[in-house]
């Protein structure tokens, strides 16, 4: 086998996986990534995130945009409303470099006509962290900007 010949196999193993990603994700669009979205949530912190609506992806390095219709994220159970969010839409920027490194960072958060409901409960729980328990500091989302477009909090 020559060189290039080897050459050419290698590129095609290696290009192959790209190419059939891209061509599934332009035939399909991003929706079938509301599911896995969805569960993973629902494993890490115990409630329900529900996006009914398309969900859209911007690539870009090193800050990809995501914009999800109709989206809820519930509270927890010991909470006075049933919802922790509700949106129209919500749009966020994600860092990739830090998302590599197991951090979830989102540098931008917009939330089009959301009603936000943030409570602080006996015990000192907390609905916004994030952890099964809402009492682990540590667990939360870091956002730099947030802004709530025609919102109620």
């Amino acid at each position: 086998m020559t060189l290039t010949r080897a050459f050419t196999w290698i590129a095609a193993v290696v290009l192959a996986p790209i190419v059939l990603a891209v061509l599934y994700v332009v035939i399909f669009g991003w929706n079938w990534l509301r599911a896995p979205i969805e569960r993973m949530t629902l494993e890490k912190t115990g409630r329900a995130l529900v996006i009914q609506g398309d969900l859209q992806v911007q690539p870009g390095w090193p800050l990809p945009r995501v914009r999800a219709h109709t989206v809820s994220f519930a509270n927890p159970a010991w909470a006075t409303e049933k919802q922790m969010i509700a949106a129209d839409a919500v749009e966020l920027a994600i860092d990739l470099p830090q998302l590599l490194a197991r951090n979830l960072v989102v540098p931008e958060v917009r939330l089009e006509h959301p009603v936000v409901f943030l409570e602080q409960g006996s015990e000192g729980r907390k609905n916004w962290l994030l952890d099964l328990e809402q009492q682990d500091e540590g667990a939360r989302i870091r956002i730099g900007r947030l802004t709530l477009d025609q919102g109620i909090l």
